[in-house]
């Protein structure tokens, strides 16, 4: 084993075929403000009962989203879901939200296929913004005092919706592959604690 840095190998012996892992499946990134996102929770909003007919196989949705009956359930605590919701007023990096393209229809009805359009990644995330929006969660202002969504002027409203929130999207009907790439994608917000903190 060398010490040293080498971006290629001077010698590549033909014979060595190594394989490292490979993404499964294929991904398409787009950065696309939250106002996308909430877009189409809206029209979930307008509709429920036509979301459940279609995806009649949901645990629940978020932000208008199925997702899937595998996902693990809404773990987050307030601390995280603030530090969250805070991340998104300061500009801070929000990582992304994974979704499935893929669908199918299944014969006679609305219902499509299990794990068509789920939400993959992201649920805790996205549950936090339509907690926030939805007045259930109180953030802290400039000033340190608590504001819920309703308080906001338009102007506020705006910049917050303005933010870019990564859409990450595959196209999968394979189960076993869209379960291999939620464990790959499982993260979470950890607060550090106070000695870890660059900021004291």
């Amino acid at each position: 084993m060398t010490s040293i840095f080498q971006r290629y190998a001077d010698d590549e012996p033909s014979e060595l075929r190594i394989q490292m892992p490979q993404r499964v499946p294929a991904t398409n990134v787009s950065h696309y403000p939250i106002d996308v996102l909430v877009g189409h929770w809206e029209k979930y909003l307008v509709e429920p009962s036509s979301a459940r007919e279609q995806f009649p196989w949901a645990a629940r949705f978020v932000m208008g989203m199925p997702v899937p009956t595998w996902a693990r359930g809404l773990e987050w605590n307030l601390g995280q879901k603030s530090r969250f919701i805070s991340a998104v007023w300061s500009g801070g990096d929000l990582g992304s939200y994974l979704t499935n393209d893929w669908y199918e229809q299944e014969s006679g009805g609305k219902a499509l296929a299990e794990n068509s359009e789920i939400l993959v990644d992201g649920q805790q995330r996205l549950h936090s913004l339509e907690e926030y929006l939805l007045d259930q969660l109180a953030i802290p202002d400039a000033q340190g005092q608590p504001r819920i969504w309703s308080e906001l002027g338009n102007g506020e409203r705006k910049r917050f919706l303005s933010t870019i929130f990564t859409h990450v999207r595959v196209s999968s009907g394979d189960e076993v592959a869209l379960r291999r790439t939620y464990d790959l994608c499982a993260q979470g917000v950890v607060a550090r604690s106070f000695d870890q903190r660059a900021v004291r």
